[in-house]
């Protein structure tokens, strides 16, 4: 219809996933390899998973195009089969023969292992790609962990590669698949394109459709990134359908004009955009701009009248002058002295009367039982100098109740803490309160004053604040697991091995199958494989 107008022999932008128009980017690329790299000699499962139409079933089209002789491939294309269907699926796509009335389990797990040594005798590697891979059952799924129980003393007879959406990540963090998710030696998660990238990808359909001019200028190029946020599928439906409209507008080039009204054709509302005049965030900008400006010439109106009002003034006589003033003047306080200055602790409970707080523009109240003073005296005199010169004040009350002290040494007292803030007082000062708090809290709640640690590591997220705060942002993109401690993970775009330090004093200290552990200030914890930390 519109390939003889543009000079293209076949529409570029199909939606079906032909391995010839497979663009080969960085991210592209890697999944490839990383998928080839399922083909080794070690075995077991490797996991590829990413968004909806980012080109995860085209790359596996173009993996099983480039197999080698000695590899038989089983594709199964619709995981929603119960445990039987599926193996007898496999036996079909294996070419093996079996009896399909009364067929058990037993039976055709027999004849696929069969299957599965003949060929390990004929050096035949056996492949099995399923993809959309997050629909199969847990117990499917432990049903293809049994089949892979098939090995020799130094690979596995059975290959199974697992594509699927984000969710199969989550269906591998089940208490009830750990066993399987253990034997996954590599893991990747397809990101879409960037706007480079999309550029390069529309000029590679069309060079494969033998159009070699550029049909779409860099306003449709930046409406096409901007709609689909880099995603094959939705590009190619976008793109189809621009050209369409091009053509029937009699265009030789597609505008980002052209690329919105298509838009608003071919794709659903939440993938419409809107131009620069009609954006939400320019009518704010405009609001808070006539605002300010309203507030400006106020403000100016306003000097006007107390200078006035100031010339208007009769002087002051002489007897006025020398009278004294009845008004007290207070001093200001500002924010750098607030900080500069330092916080006095004060126990109200103490035998020393001489004591006073001092007089301060700011005030941190802390009412606490008996007991618990001297811990929250060391935390403030770490937390600051030893001056009493202070602009702001720091109280801790001490509520002394007359309860007799307990003769059973195992009775831990209950304590009860108010922590009252008022303007002034500085985070890093509270944050040493509230930590000194929890640590006096956990340590009198416990059964014994040398509680052992747990001895499963915790992940980052149920870590104190302070080291969630301090971990910088990370995204795992890439998780290969080696029992011989030779695995690696990409963390922010680089390669990284265990002993490695992803950022200043944040050490990787070991890959497992499905996390990573880290170090940080000598704290460890643990993160999901393929997850990301803001």
């Amino acid at each position: 219809m519109y390939t003889s107008y543009f000079g293209l022999e076949e529409k570029p932008f199909s939606i079906a996933p032909n391995p010839d128009y497979l663009f080969m980017s960085d991210r592209h690329r890697e999944a490839l390899n990383h998928l080839t790299y399922g083909l080794g000699d070690t075995g077991g499962f490797v996991l590829l998973t990413g968004e909806v139409g980012t080109g995860k079933t085209t790359i596996s089209r173009r993996l099983m195009a480039n197999l080698p002789e000695n590899t038989q491939a089983a594709f199964i294309l619709n995981p929603t089969l119960s445990s039987q269907e599926l193996l007898a699926t496999l036996c079909d796509e294996l070419k093996i023969r079996y009896r399909k009335t009364g067929a058990t389990l037993k039976t055709l797990t027999d004849k696929i292992q069969q299957k599965l040594l003949k060929n390990h005798e004929s050096n035949i590697n056996t492949l099995l790609i399923i993809d959309e891979a997050q629909h199969l059952q847990p117990e499917v799924l432990e049903q293809l962990r049994l089949l892979t129980n098939l090995e020799t003393n130094t690979k596995k007879l059975l290959q199974v590669i697992l594509i699927g959406q984000p969710e199969l990540q989550q269906l591998l963090q089940r208490r009830d698949l750990r066993q399987l998710a253990q034997r996954i030696t590599a893991r990747y998660h397809l990101l879409p394109l960037n706007k480079q990238e999309v550029e390069q990808y529309l000029k590679h359909r069309l060079s494969v459709a033998k159009c070699f001019r550029n049909i779409f200028d860099k306003s449709a190029i930046k409406a096409i990134h901007k709609t689909c946020n880099g995603i094959p599928r939705l590009m190619n439906l976008l793109a189809e359908r621009s050209l369409m409209n091009a053509y029937n507008s009699n265009n030789a080039v597609v505008n980002g004009k052209i690329v919105r009204q298509a838009a608003r054709d071919a794709l659903s509302d939440e993938f419409h955009t809107q131009a620069w005049w009609q954006s939400a965030w320019l009518k704010v900008g405009a609001g808070v701009t006539l605002l300010a400006l309203f507030l400006a010439m106020g403000m100016w109106w306003g000097a006007q009248l107390i200078n006035g009002n100031r010339l208007s003034t009769p002087p002051l006589t002489s007897h006025q002058q020398s009278a004294p003033a009845t008004t007290a003047s207070v001093p200001l306080t500002s924010a750098a002295q607030v900080e500069k200055s330092q916080s006095k602790l004060t126990n109200s409970g103490s035998d020393d009367t001489s004591a006073q707080p001092i007089t301060a523009n700011t005030e941190l109240q802390v009412n606490h039982e008996p007991g618990q003073s001297a811990a929250l005296e060391n935390i403030a005199t770490e937390n600051n100098s030893s001056t009493d010169r202070s602009s702001s004040r720091l109280e801790v009350t001490e509520n002394n109740t007359a309860t007799p002290a307990p003769t059973n040494t195992d009775t831990k007292p209950t304590t009860n803490f108010v922590l009252e803030a008022s303007e002034g007082v500085s985070d890093e000062l509270l944050a040493s309160f509230q930590s000194a708090i929890a640590e006096t809290t956990a340590i009198e709640n416990s059964p014994t004053t040398t509680a052992t640690p747990p001895s499963d590591l915790a992940p980052l997220s149920q870590m104190p604040t302070w080291i969630q705060d301090s971990v910088p942002a990370l995204a795992f993109e890439m998780h290969i697991y080696a029992s011989d401690g030779q695995g690696w993970v990409r963390v922010n775009g680089r390669d990284r091995y265990e002993g490695d330090y992803i950022a200043r004093e944040l050490l990787l200290h070991e890959i497992q199958p499905q996390q990573v552990v880290l170090s940080f200030r000598g704290e460890k914890f643990t993160m999901a494989a393929l997850s990301s930390w803001q």
